[in-house]
C-alpha cells in the first residue's frame, strides 16, 4: 500500500510539473481560500478558543451585579456588596474585586503615568498566578494604611528597572507616596487588561455602601456551576438588601419583579463575548471563500481530466482498476491542496502581522493571536480535506466514464454532457456562495456608512483630549485645585492656535462613565420608586465650545459659581423634552438620588451619545467645577489648526505649573471615537475583502467555463458559421449559457442569503436585513461582471474561422 502511495506521489509531483501554467493558478486559487480560512482561524483561536492563562481557567468567573429597571446590564459592586460576598457566600474558594485606575510615577526629569490595577488581596490567589519574583499580597495588605506595596508587571521591570532582580525591596514613588516593590509577575501575566504596569492594594473599607466601582473576580470550588452561585449571591444581595437598602439601592429595597441579581459569568466569557459572534461570522465567510476554490479547481481538474481521458483508458486497458486510477487522481489533488496551504500559510502568517499593527484597541486578546501549531494543524487538516473535497468530483466523473466512455470522449475531444453539467453546477454554486457573501458585506458598509453619519452631538475635529491625574497629595483643599485648573486653563488659552479650552470629569467615548439616579422637583417617582439615570459630569468654562457643543438655553457654567454660591446645572435636551415639551428647563430644579441638594438649572445643551455612536442618547446633567471640584479631570482644547502639534506646548506649561502631573492618554477626539469602532472596523474590512475575492474567483470561474465551453464546441461553431450562422447569434448564445448559469446562482444565492443574514442583524445599524438596495443592486452588478466575463469567449465564439473549426 505504501509502495503504491509513494509511486502516486512521484507520479503526481511529474504531472504538476510538467503543467507548471495549471500548477500556478490552482495554487494561487487555493492560497486564497486557504490564506483567509488560516488567518481567520488564527484570530478565533487566539481569542476565542485558546484558554486563559491560568490554572483551571474553566473555574474562573467575573462577578457584578444586573438591575435591568434602571437600565443597567452590567452594574458594578461596591465595597461593602463585595464584602457580603466574599465572606457568606457558599461556592466560591476565593473572591476578589478590582478596579482599573492610574498611578503618577515621580522621581525622574519627567512624571510618567502607569496603567494600573486596584485589587484585593486575594487578587492573585483567585488566578493563581505565582510571582516571577518576590511575591504578592499577603492578607490585610489591601486594608488602609497598610497598602503601602506594588507588585510590578514584566514590561515596566523591564522599562524602569532594567530587568534588575534586586528589585525586590525598593521603592517608587506613586502618586507623591512611597511604596515598597514586593513582586514581579511573569510576562504572560496581563491582567485585568493588556496594558496594565503595576497593581497596588486596594484600601478596601467593607462598610463602604458607595460608590460602586469595583468588578469582582472568584474561583467556584469543584464541581460548582456559574448558574448555581449566580443564584446563591443573588439571595444573599436581595437579603441583604431588605436590611439595609442602600446596599442595592439609593432609595427603597428593590421591588419584587424588578430583576436586581448578582451575574455571575465564565471569566472568558466576559472578556470575548463581544467579539464571538463577529468572528465566527467572519470564519463562515472565509469558509465561503474555500468552498468557491474548491469549485474553481473542481472545474480546472475536470477540464483536465477531459485532455487525460484517453490516459486514464489506457491505465483501465492495461488492468488498472478503477479505485486505483481514482486513489492517483485524488493524490495529485491533495499535493496541489498541500502547495496551496503551504502557500496560504505565509499569506494568513502576513495578514495576522498586518493585523497586529493596526490600531484595534478594544479588540480583547488579539496580542495573543499569532499562527500557533493549533492553527498549523487546523490547516493542514483543512488541506487533506480541501484536496478530497475537489478533487473527488472529477475523480468519481472519471470513474463513472469508465473505459469505453473514456475513450469516446478521448477521441471526441470534447468535454461530454456529464462533464458539463458538472461544471455549470459548480460555477452557478460559486455564483450564490460569492452572492450571499456580497450581499452580507453590502448590508454591513451600509451599517457602516450610516453609523459614520451619525452625529454625536458634538464636533470632534480639531480637538485635542488629555487626562491631567492630579493627586491629593499636594492639593489638600478645594481651593487649591480650582487655582491649580484656572492658571492652567488660562495658559492654555492664551497657546497660539487654541480657540477654546475645558476641563470635564469624564470624556463622552473613553469609557468613563458616572451614572446616578436624579429627581426633577415636581415629577417625584411615586412611592419612592427608583429614580431614572443620568450621565453626571462636573464641567468648567469653556467645555462645551471646547468640544463643539451648542448653548440651546440660558448660560454655561462660570468661575463666579463657586461653593459658597448657589448650586446650578446644565441639563441637555434629551432630558429637558422629557419633562417640558418645550425644552424650556430655565429655573426648575434637580437633584441627584446620592445627594439631596437642589440644583437651580440655569442652561440647557444639546444632547450628546456617551459610549457609542449606536446608542440612544441618555440624558445628561452637567455641574459646575467650582461647586463640585475633582481632581482628576480631562483637558479638552479646540484648535484652529492641527490639534497634536499643540501636545508638547501644553505639556511644558503643565510641567512649569506643577512638575509632577505627567500628560497621559493625549489623543485626538477623532481618535478617541474612532477606538470604539475598532470592532466593526476589523468586521468590515475583512468581509469586504472576502466578498471582493469571492467575486473574483465567480468571475474568473464563469470565464473559464464559457472558454472551455467555446473551446469543446469550436468545430460545431464552424460548421454552425459555414452554414450561414451569423457572428452576433454565437456571441449572443454564448452570453445566453453564461447569463443563465449566473441567474440560476444568484437564485439559489437569494434563498440563501435570506435566511444568513438573519444572523447578522446585531451587527447593523439602521439597516434592515434584507434591505431592499442591497438585495437589488448586488445581483445586479453580478450579472454585469458575469457579463463581462463572458464576453471575451462569446466573441472567440463569434470570430472563429470555419475553415479552422472544421479542420
Amino acid at each position: 500500500m505504501m509502495t503504491g502511495l509513494g509511486q502516486d506521489v512521484r507520479f503526481g509531483l511529474r504531472m504538476l510539473r510538467k503543467n507548471p501554467g495549471f500548477t500556478a493558478v490552482a495554487v494561487l486559487t487555493l492560497a486564497l481560500g486557504i490564506g483567509a480560512t488560516t488567518a481567520i482561524f488564527s484570530l478565533v483561536s487566539g481569542i476565542l478558543l485558546k484558554p486563559l492563562p491560568y490554572p483551571q481557567p474553566d473555574r474562573l468567573v467575573r462577578l457584578l451585579q444586573s438591575y435591568p429597571e434602571k437600565g443597567l446590564d452590567t452594574w458594578r459592586l461596591s465595597q461593602a456588596s463585595f464584602a457580603l460576598y466574599r465572606e457568606q457566600n457558599h461556592f466560591f474558594s476565593s473572591v476578589a474585586a478590582y478596579a482599573s485606575s492610574g498611578a503618577n510615577l515621580t522621581g525622574r526629569e519627567r512624571p510618567e503615568r502607569l496603567q494600573a490595577a486596584k485589587v484585593t488581596a486575594d487578587f492573585f490567589k483567585v488566578l493563581s498566578k505565582p510571582p516571577l519574583l518576590g511575591r504578592t499580597f499577603v492578607p490585610g495588605e489591601d486594608t488602609p494604611g497598610k497598602n503601602t506595596v506594588c507588585v510590578l508587571s514584566y514590561g515596566l521591570w523591564q522599562r524602569y528597572f532594567s530587568g534588575n532582580p534586586g528589585v525586590i525591596g525598593k521603592s517608587l514613588t506613586l502618586d507623591n507616596s512611597s511604596v515598597e516593590v514586593v513582586g514581579v509577575m511573569p510576562a504572560d501575566f496581563k491582567f485585568p487588561t493588556s496594558e496594565t504596569e503595576i497593581w497596588i492594594p486596594l484600601g478596601l473599607k467593607p462598610e463602604a455602601l458607595h460608590p460602586w466601582f469595583l468588578t469582582g473576580i472568584a474561583r467556584l470550588k469543584p464541581g460548582v456551576l456559574p448558574e448555581t452561585a449566580q443564584k446563591d449571591v443573588t439571595s444573599l444581595l436581595l437579603a441583604a438588601g431588605q436590611k439595609n437598602p442602600q446596599l442595592v439601592s439609593r432609595n427603597d429595597p428593590p421591588p419584587p419583579g424588578s430583576g436586581l441579581k448578582a451575574t455571575v459569568e465564565p471569566l472568558k466569557q466576559a472578556i470575548t463575548g463581544k467579539t464571538e459572534k463577529p468572528l465566527l461570522i467572519l470564519q463562515f465567510a472565509a469558509g465561503f471563500i474555500l468552498l468557491i476554490a474548491c469549485a474553481n479547481i473542481a472545474n480546472l481538474l475536470l477540464s483536465r481530466a477531459v485532455g487525460r481521458s484517453r490516459e486514464i483508458s489506457l491505465r483501465y486497458a492495461q488492468g488498472a482498476t478503477p479505485g486505483r486510477v481514482v486513489q492517483q487522481l485524488l493524490t495529485e489533488s491533495v499535493l496541489l491542496s498541500c502547495f496551496g496551504a503551504v502557500a496560504g500559510v505565509i499569506l494568513a502568517w502576513w495578514v495576522v502581522r498586518t493585523l497586529s499593527r493596526l490600531p484595534l484597541e478594544g479588540i480583547p486578546r488579539i496580542d495573543e493571536v499569532s499562527i500557533s501549531g493549533g492553527v498549523l494543524a487546523f490547516t493542514a487538516a483543512i488541506a487533506v480535506l480541501t484536496g478530497i473535497l475537489f478533487g473527488l468530483v472529477p475523480a468519481i466523473q472519471t470513474y463513472r466514464l469508465g473505459l469505453t466512455a473514456g475513450m469516446k470522449e478521448g477521441q471526441k475531444g470534447s468535454s461530454g454532457k456529464m462533464t458539463r453539467r458538472v461544471n455549470s453546477t459548480l460555477v452557478a454554486a460559486q455564483f450564490a456562495l460569492s452572492l450571499i457573501l456580497l450581499i452580507g458585506a453590502g448590508l454591513v458598509l451600509k451599517s457602516f456608512q450610516r453609523l459614520m453619519t451619525v452625529n454625536p452631538g458634538f464636533q470632534p475635529d480639531n480637538v485635542m483630549t488629555m487626562l491631567l491625574p492630579v493627586t491629593t497629595q499636594k492639593y489638600h483643599n478645594s481651593a487649591q485645585e480650582l487655582q491649580f485648573y484656572h492658571s492652567l486653563l488660562e495658559q492654555v488659552r492664551a497657546l497660539p492656535g487654541v480657540t477654546a479650552a475645558g476641563v470635564t470629569s469624564n470624556l463622552p467615548f473613553s469609557g468613563d462613565e458616572n451614572t446616578d439616579g436624579y429627581i426633577v422637583e415636581g415629577f417625584e417617582p411615586p412611592g419612592g420608586g427608583d429614580a431614572p439615570q443620568v450621565q453626571l459630569q462636573t464641567v468648567s468654562p469653556g467645555y462645551f465650545r471646547a468640544l463643539g457643543m451648542s448653548l440651546e438655553r440660558g448660560r454655561e457654567p462660570l468661575d463666579t459659581d463657586k461653593e459658597d454660591t448657589p448650586l446650578v446645572a446644565v441639563v441637555d435636551e434629551t432630558l429637558a423634552h422629557r419633562y417640558w415639551p418645550d425644552g424650556n428647563a430655565l429655573g426648575k430644579r434637580i437633584k441627584t438620588t446620592g445627594d439631596n441638594q437642589w440644583l437651580t438649572i440655569v442652561g440647557v445643551v444639546n444632547g450628546i451619545k456617551n459610549a457609542n455612536l449606536s446608542e440612544e442618547m441618555m440624558p445628561h446633567m452637567y455641574v459646575a467645577h467650582g461647586q463640585e471640584p475633582l481632581l482628576r479631570m480631562y483637558l479638552v482644547v479646540r484648535t484652529a489648526g492641527n490639534p497634536t502639534s499643540l501636545v508638547g506646548p501644553i505639556q511644558n506649561k503643565l510641567h512649569d505649573l506643577d512638575p509632577d502631573v505627567p500628560v497621559y492618554a493625549a489623543h485626538t477626539m477623532e481618535e478617541v471615537v474612532g477606538r470604539t469602532l475598532n470592532s466593526q472596523k476589523l468586521t468590515r474590512l475583512l468581509l469586504t475583502t472576502f466578498a471582493v475575492l469571492a467575486l473574483l474567483l465567480a468571475v474568473v470561474g464563469i470565464y473559464g467555463l464559457m472558454s472551455i465551453y467555446v473551446t469543446s464546441r469550436k468545430q460545431e461553431l464552424g460548421i454552425r458559421l459555414a452554414l450561414g450562422a451569423q457572428p452576433s447569434a454565437l456571441l449572443s448564445g454564448v452570453l445566453k449559457e453564461g447569463l443563465i448559469l449566473t441567474v440560476v446562482g444568484i437564485a439559489i444565492g437569494l434563498a440563501g442569503s435570506l435566511a444568513v443574514t438573519q444572523s447578522i442583524t446585531s451587527l447593523l445599524y439602521g439597516v434592515s436585513p434584507r434591505d431592499p438596495v442591497v438585495f437589488t443592486s448586488i445581483p445586479l452588478l453580478l450579472v454585469t461582471v458575469a457579463l463581462v466575463a463572458c464576453y471575451g469567449p462569446a466573441r472567440r465564439a463569434s470570430r472563429i474561422n470555419p475553415l479552422v473549426g472544421l479542420r
